[in-house]
Protein backbone atom coordinates (compact mmCIF):
# COMPACT_ATOMS: atom_id res chain seq x y z
CA UNK A 1 0.00 0.00 0.00
CA UNK A 2 2.83 2.33 0.91
CA UNK A 3 4.43 2.37 -2.69
CA UNK A 4 0.95 3.03 -4.14
CA UNK A 5 0.39 6.19 -1.80
CA UNK A 6 3.67 7.20 -3.13
CA UNK A 7 2.40 7.15 -6.58
CA UNK A 8 -0.36 9.51 -4.68
CA UNK A 9 2.19 12.11 -3.52
CA UNK A 10 4.24 12.30 -7.24
CA UNK A 11 1.42 12.09 -9.18
CA UNK A 12 1.45 16.21 -9.13
CA UNK A 13 4.39 15.54 -11.40
CA UNK A 14 3.44 13.34 -13.46
CA UNK A 15 4.80 13.11 -16.92
CA UNK A 16 2.74 12.09 -20.00
CA UNK A 17 4.73 9.46 -21.30
CA UNK A 18 2.69 5.94 -20.78
CA UNK A 19 3.98 3.60 -18.08
CA UNK A 20 4.40 1.04 -20.61
CA UNK A 21 6.51 3.17 -22.82
CA UNK A 22 8.35 4.44 -19.95
CA UNK A 23 9.45 1.62 -18.69
CA UNK A 24 10.43 0.26 -21.47
CA UNK A 25 12.83 3.74 -21.53
CA UNK A 26 13.92 3.76 -18.65
CA UNK A 27 13.75 1.03 -16.35
CA UNK A 28 16.70 -1.20 -16.80
CA UNK A 29 16.01 -4.79 -15.75
CA UNK A 30 16.95 -5.83 -12.37
CA UNK A 31 19.52 -8.66 -12.64
CA UNK A 32 19.37 -12.35 -11.23
CA UNK A 33 21.83 -14.14 -9.49
CA UNK A 34 23.50 -17.31 -10.93
CA UNK A 35 25.41 -19.03 -7.82
CA UNK A 36 27.94 -21.70 -9.90
CA UNK A 37 30.21 -24.64 -8.39
CA UNK A 38 33.94 -23.68 -8.33
CA UNK A 39 34.19 -26.20 -10.60
CA UNK A 40 32.07 -25.09 -13.57
CA UNK A 41 35.33 -23.22 -14.78
CA UNK A 42 36.69 -25.61 -15.51
CA UNK A 43 34.15 -25.86 -18.69
CA UNK A 44 35.62 -23.46 -21.53
CA UNK A 45 32.07 -22.75 -22.65
CA UNK A 46 30.94 -21.81 -19.34
CA UNK A 47 34.61 -19.62 -18.32
CA UNK A 48 33.95 -17.62 -21.36
CA UNK A 49 30.37 -16.95 -20.75
CA UNK A 50 30.86 -16.04 -16.78
CA UNK A 51 34.43 -13.82 -18.11
CA UNK A 52 32.19 -11.73 -20.62
CA UNK A 53 29.11 -11.64 -18.67
CA UNK A 54 28.36 -7.66 -17.66
CA UNK A 55 30.63 -6.64 -20.78
CA UNK A 56 29.79 -8.36 -24.21
CA UNK A 57 26.73 -10.07 -23.23
CA UNK A 58 23.53 -8.33 -22.37
CA UNK A 59 21.85 -10.64 -20.04
CA UNK A 60 20.68 -9.26 -16.68
CA UNK A 61 22.27 -11.98 -15.25
CA UNK A 62 25.23 -11.74 -12.01
CA UNK A 63 26.83 -14.68 -11.51
CA UNK A 64 29.22 -15.63 -8.50
CA UNK A 65 30.94 -19.01 -7.28
CA UNK A 66 28.65 -20.72 -4.79
CA UNK A 67 29.41 -23.65 -2.27
CA UNK A 68 27.47 -26.35 -3.48
CA UNK A 69 28.20 -29.01 -6.19
CA UNK A 70 24.94 -27.44 -7.75
CA UNK A 71 24.27 -24.37 -9.53
CA UNK A 72 21.18 -21.86 -8.43
CA UNK A 73 19.26 -19.12 -9.97
CA UNK A 74 17.93 -16.27 -7.60
CA UNK A 75 15.11 -13.83 -8.29
CA UNK A 76 16.37 -10.10 -7.82
CA UNK A 77 16.49 -9.19 -4.08
CA UNK A 78 17.93 -6.25 -2.43
CA UNK A 79 18.68 -8.89 0.28
CA UNK A 80 20.85 -11.91 -1.10
CA UNK A 81 19.12 -13.80 1.83
CA UNK A 82 15.90 -13.57 1.07
CA UNK A 83 16.13 -14.50 -2.68
CA UNK A 84 13.75 -17.32 -3.99
CA UNK A 85 15.63 -19.89 -6.13
CA UNK A 86 14.13 -19.99 -9.74
CA UNK A 87 16.31 -22.96 -10.80
CA UNK A 88 18.58 -25.33 -9.33
CA UNK A 89 20.79 -28.21 -10.89
CA UNK A 90 24.00 -29.04 -12.99
CA UNK A 91 25.59 -26.41 -14.53
CA UNK A 92 26.28 -27.24 -18.35
CA UNK A 93 26.45 -24.87 -21.64
CA UNK A 94 23.07 -26.25 -22.62
CA UNK A 95 21.56 -25.88 -19.42
CA UNK A 96 22.87 -22.17 -18.65
CA UNK A 97 21.60 -21.15 -22.28
CA UNK A 98 18.05 -22.39 -21.29
CA UNK A 99 18.51 -20.58 -18.09
CA UNK A 100 19.06 -17.29 -19.91
CA UNK A 101 16.87 -17.62 -23.43
CA UNK A 102 14.17 -19.44 -24.51
CA UNK A 103 11.60 -19.13 -27.92
CA UNK A 104 9.21 -17.63 -25.82
CA UNK A 105 11.03 -14.68 -24.16
CA UNK A 106 12.94 -14.14 -27.89
CA UNK A 107 9.06 -13.89 -29.35
CA UNK A 108 7.64 -11.48 -26.42
CA UNK A 109 11.12 -9.21 -27.20
CA UNK A 110 10.22 -9.34 -30.22
CA UNK A 111 6.39 -7.94 -30.03
CA UNK A 112 7.82 -5.15 -27.71
CA UNK A 113 10.29 -4.16 -30.24
CA UNK A 114 7.71 -3.73 -33.06
CA UNK A 115 5.96 -1.59 -30.80
CA UNK A 116 3.16 -3.37 -28.95
CA UNK A 117 2.17 -2.27 -25.55
CA UNK A 118 1.39 -5.34 -23.44
CA UNK A 119 2.11 -8.66 -24.34
CA UNK A 120 -0.36 -11.39 -22.46
CA UNK A 121 1.16 -14.20 -22.02
CA UNK A 122 -1.29 -17.63 -21.69
CA UNK A 123 0.31 -20.37 -19.01
CA UNK A 124 -1.57 -23.23 -20.59
CA UNK A 125 -2.89 -26.12 -18.76
CA UNK A 126 -2.60 -28.56 -21.38
CA UNK A 127 -6.29 -29.11 -21.62
CA UNK A 128 -6.96 -27.95 -25.47
CA UNK A 129 -10.47 -26.98 -24.74
CA UNK A 130 -10.11 -25.09 -21.83
CA UNK A 131 -7.11 -23.22 -23.05
CA UNK A 132 -8.98 -22.45 -26.63
CA UNK A 133 -11.74 -20.88 -24.35
CA UNK A 134 -9.71 -18.89 -22.68
CA UNK A 135 -7.73 -16.97 -25.35
CA UNK A 136 -10.47 -17.03 -27.39
CA UNK A 137 -12.18 -14.73 -24.26
CA UNK A 138 -8.75 -12.56 -23.74
CA UNK A 139 -8.22 -12.20 -27.74
CA UNK A 140 -11.70 -11.09 -28.15
CA UNK A 141 -11.23 -8.33 -24.80
CA UNK A 142 -8.08 -7.13 -26.57
CA UNK A 143 -9.20 -6.45 -30.08
CA UNK A 144 -11.70 -4.41 -28.05
CA UNK A 145 -9.63 -2.56 -25.96
CA UNK A 146 -7.62 -1.46 -28.98
CA UNK A 147 -10.13 0.09 -31.11
CA UNK A 148 -11.26 2.13 -27.88
CA UNK A 149 -8.63 2.75 -25.45
CA UNK A 150 -6.88 5.81 -26.56
CA UNK A 151 -3.17 7.27 -25.56
CA UNK A 152 -2.99 10.32 -23.22
CA UNK A 153 -1.39 13.13 -25.60
CA UNK A 154 2.28 13.71 -24.95
CA UNK A 155 3.11 17.63 -24.41
CA UNK A 156 6.16 18.29 -26.23
CA UNK A 157 7.35 20.77 -23.81
CA UNK A 158 6.94 18.76 -20.53
CA UNK A 159 11.14 17.82 -20.23
CA UNK A 160 10.06 14.85 -17.98
CA UNK A 161 7.76 13.57 -21.06
CA UNK A 162 10.74 12.66 -23.75
CA UNK A 163 10.30 9.37 -25.60
CA UNK A 164 13.72 7.51 -25.86
CA UNK A 165 14.47 5.86 -28.55
CA UNK A 166 12.01 2.77 -30.05
CA UNK A 167 9.23 2.09 -31.97
CA UNK A 168 5.92 4.26 -33.11
CA UNK A 169 4.00 4.97 -29.78
CA UNK A 170 0.55 2.91 -30.20
CA UNK A 171 -2.32 1.01 -28.93
CA UNK A 172 -1.57 -2.91 -29.58
CA UNK A 173 -1.97 -5.76 -27.30
CA UNK A 174 -1.47 -9.63 -28.38
CA UNK A 175 -1.26 -12.94 -26.81
CA UNK A 176 1.56 -15.13 -26.59
CA UNK A 177 0.26 -19.00 -25.05
CA UNK A 178 2.91 -20.94 -23.73
CA UNK A 179 3.10 -24.71 -22.87
CA UNK A 180 4.44 -26.31 -20.34
CA UNK A 181 7.18 -27.51 -22.56
CA UNK A 182 10.88 -28.21 -20.71
CA UNK A 183 12.39 -25.21 -22.93
CA UNK A 184 9.50 -22.69 -21.08
CA UNK A 185 10.45 -24.45 -17.68
CA UNK A 186 12.40 -21.65 -16.57
CA UNK A 187 10.18 -18.48 -18.08
CA UNK A 188 6.79 -19.86 -16.65
CA UNK A 189 8.73 -19.62 -13.32
CA UNK A 190 9.88 -16.17 -13.59
CA UNK A 191 6.30 -14.98 -15.09
CA UNK A 192 4.84 -16.56 -12.23
CA UNK A 193 7.26 -14.42 -9.82
CA UNK A 194 8.99 -14.26 -6.64
CA UNK A 195 5.92 -15.11 -4.60
CA UNK A 196 3.40 -16.98 -6.84
CA UNK A 197 -0.27 -17.29 -5.79
CA UNK A 198 -0.71 -21.25 -5.01
CA UNK A 199 -3.90 -21.05 -7.62
CA UNK A 200 -1.11 -21.10 -10.40
CA UNK A 201 0.08 -24.40 -9.56
CA UNK A 202 -3.42 -25.49 -11.17
CA UNK A 203 -5.38 -24.55 -14.65
CA UNK A 204 -4.58 -21.99 -16.90
CA UNK A 205 -3.09 -18.54 -16.23
CA UNK A 206 -2.28 -15.16 -17.19
CA UNK A 207 0.82 -12.64 -17.05
CA UNK A 208 1.27 -9.13 -18.77
CA UNK A 209 4.50 -8.32 -19.91
CA UNK A 210 5.80 -4.78 -20.75
CA UNK A 211 9.26 -3.01 -20.81
CA UNK A 212 12.17 -4.55 -20.98
CA UNK A 213 10.74 -7.66 -20.02
CA UNK A 214 8.92 -6.41 -16.75
CA UNK A 215 5.49 -8.45 -15.48
CA UNK A 216 2.75 -6.57 -13.86
CA UNK A 217 1.48 -9.77 -12.58
CA UNK A 218 0.19 -12.91 -12.66
CA UNK A 219 -3.20 -14.20 -11.99
CA UNK A 220 -5.51 -17.54 -12.59
CA UNK A 221 -7.02 -17.16 -15.55
CA UNK A 222 -10.32 -18.22 -14.39
CA UNK A 223 -11.38 -15.75 -11.95
CA UNK A 224 -9.41 -13.16 -14.33
CA UNK A 225 -12.13 -11.48 -16.34
CA UNK A 226 -12.59 -8.71 -19.08
CA UNK A 227 -12.85 -5.97 -16.33
CA UNK A 228 -9.16 -6.91 -14.68
CA UNK A 229 -8.06 -7.30 -18.44
CA UNK A 230 -9.36 -3.76 -19.03
CA UNK A 231 -7.75 -2.62 -15.44
CA UNK A 232 -4.52 -3.83 -16.18
CA UNK A 233 -4.19 -2.63 -19.79
CA UNK A 234 -5.32 0.83 -18.64
CA UNK A 235 -3.11 1.26 -16.21
CA UNK A 236 0.20 0.54 -18.56
CA UNK A 237 -1.62 2.60 -21.21
CA UNK A 238 -2.25 5.05 -18.68
CA UNK A 239 0.13 8.12 -17.87
CA UNK A 240 3.35 7.42 -15.53
CA UNK A 241 2.22 9.24 -12.38
CA UNK A 242 5.28 7.58 -10.36
CA UNK A 243 8.32 7.26 -12.22
CA UNK A 244 10.41 5.31 -9.78
CA UNK A 245 10.11 1.57 -10.93
CA UNK A 246 10.25 0.39 -7.17
CA UNK A 247 6.47 2.11 -6.37
CA UNK A 248 5.60 0.31 -9.45
CA UNK A 249 4.15 -3.18 -9.13
CA UNK A 250 5.65 -6.35 -10.99
CA UNK A 251 9.09 -7.71 -11.16
CA UNK A 252 11.82 -8.43 -14.28
CA UNK A 253 12.28 -12.03 -16.09
CA UNK A 254 15.96 -12.86 -17.38
CA UNK A 255 16.24 -11.92 -20.54
CA UNK A 256 19.12 -11.93 -23.44
CA UNK A 257 18.07 -9.09 -24.90
CA UNK A 258 20.72 -5.69 -25.76
CA UNK A 259 18.08 -3.46 -24.76
CA UNK A 260 19.54 -0.03 -25.69
CA UNK A 261 20.66 -1.52 -29.36
CA UNK A 262 17.28 -3.02 -30.32
CA UNK A 263 16.06 0.41 -29.15
CA UNK A 264 17.89 2.41 -31.85
CA UNK A 265 17.31 -0.50 -34.36
CA UNK A 266 13.30 -0.19 -33.65
CA UNK A 267 13.58 3.47 -34.15
CA UNK A 268 15.57 3.42 -37.65
CA UNK A 269 12.87 0.97 -38.55
CA UNK A 270 9.78 2.99 -37.11
CA UNK A 271 10.92 6.45 -38.92
CA UNK A 272 11.46 4.45 -42.53
CA UNK A 273 7.82 2.98 -41.44
CA UNK A 274 6.58 6.66 -40.75
CA UNK A 275 7.88 7.83 -44.39
CA UNK A 276 5.71 4.75 -45.75
CA UNK A 277 2.70 4.97 -44.06
CA UNK A 278 2.93 9.07 -45.19
CA UNK A 279 3.53 7.74 -48.82
CA UNK A 280 0.52 5.34 -48.32
CA UNK A 281 -1.99 7.76 -47.16
CA UNK A 282 -1.82 9.78 -50.49
CA UNK A 283 -2.74 6.93 -52.49
CA UNK A 284 -5.34 5.33 -49.71
CA UNK A 285 -8.48 4.16 -51.27
CA UNK A 286 -10.49 4.23 -48.27
CA UNK A 287 -10.34 0.60 -46.68
CA UNK A 288 -10.74 0.54 -42.90
CA UNK A 289 -7.94 -0.90 -41.37
CA UNK A 290 -7.59 -2.26 -37.98
CA UNK A 291 -5.19 -3.61 -34.87
CA UNK A 292 -5.70 -7.44 -34.40
CA UNK A 293 -4.90 -9.20 -31.22
CA UNK A 294 -2.41 -12.27 -32.45
CA UNK A 295 -2.05 -15.45 -30.46
CA UNK A 296 1.05 -17.28 -31.23
CA UNK A 297 1.87 -20.93 -29.13
CA UNK A 298 5.04 -21.57 -28.42
CA UNK A 299 6.01 -24.87 -27.58
CA UNK A 300 9.36 -26.82 -27.24
CA UNK A 301 11.87 -25.58 -29.46
CA UNK A 302 16.06 -26.10 -29.39
CA UNK A 303 17.72 -23.27 -27.43
CA UNK A 304 20.49 -21.82 -28.75
CA UNK A 305 24.06 -22.71 -27.55
CA UNK A 306 25.93 -20.71 -25.14
CA UNK A 307 28.46 -19.50 -27.70
CA UNK A 308 25.31 -18.04 -29.61
CA UNK A 309 23.84 -16.24 -26.61
CA UNK A 310 23.97 -12.89 -27.46
CA UNK A 311 -16.90 -4.69 -19.41
CA UNK A 312 -16.47 -2.11 -22.02
CA UNK A 313 -15.40 1.27 -21.99
CA UNK A 314 -16.44 4.51 -23.98
CA UNK A 315 -14.66 5.39 -26.94
CA UNK A 316 -12.44 8.68 -27.00
CA UNK A 317 -11.45 7.32 -22.85
CA UNK A 318 -8.68 9.62 -21.86
CA UNK A 319 -5.91 7.69 -19.04
CA UNK A 320 -5.10 10.13 -16.62
CA UNK A 321 -2.79 9.73 -13.50
CA UNK A 322 -5.59 9.44 -11.33
CA UNK A 323 -7.06 6.10 -13.16
CA UNK A 324 -3.74 5.08 -13.06
CA UNK A 325 -3.68 5.06 -9.50
CA UNK A 326 -6.92 3.42 -8.82
CA UNK A 327 -6.25 0.53 -10.90
CA UNK A 328 -2.34 0.63 -9.33
CA UNK A 329 -4.28 -0.35 -6.18
CA UNK A 330 -6.23 -2.83 -7.80
CA UNK A 331 -3.67 -4.79 -8.83
CA UNK A 332 -1.68 -4.64 -5.88
CA UNK A 333 -4.75 -5.87 -4.25
CA UNK A 334 -4.48 -8.86 -6.10
CA UNK A 335 -1.07 -9.45 -5.85
CA UNK A 336 -1.17 -9.22 -2.11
Amino acid sequence: MFAWLCCVAFSAECCTVPVFRYGLDNWQADAYRLEFPPAAMQDGKLADFFRNLGTALPVNLEAKPGTGTEARLLFPHPEEAKSPVVWTGALTPASLAALTDSPARREIARRILTGESVVWVLAESGNKAEDDAIAARVEKRLRYLEQVAILQPIDPNDPTSKLGPGPELRVKFSLLRVSSAPAEAVLLKMLAGPKPAAELATGPWLAAVFGRGRVLGAWPAADFGDAEIEEACLFLLGACSCQVKRQNPGWDMLMNVNWPEELQAAAQKASGAASAKATARVTDTGSNHTNEAQTVTITSAPTAPVGELNGSLPIGLWLGAGACVAIGLFLFARRS
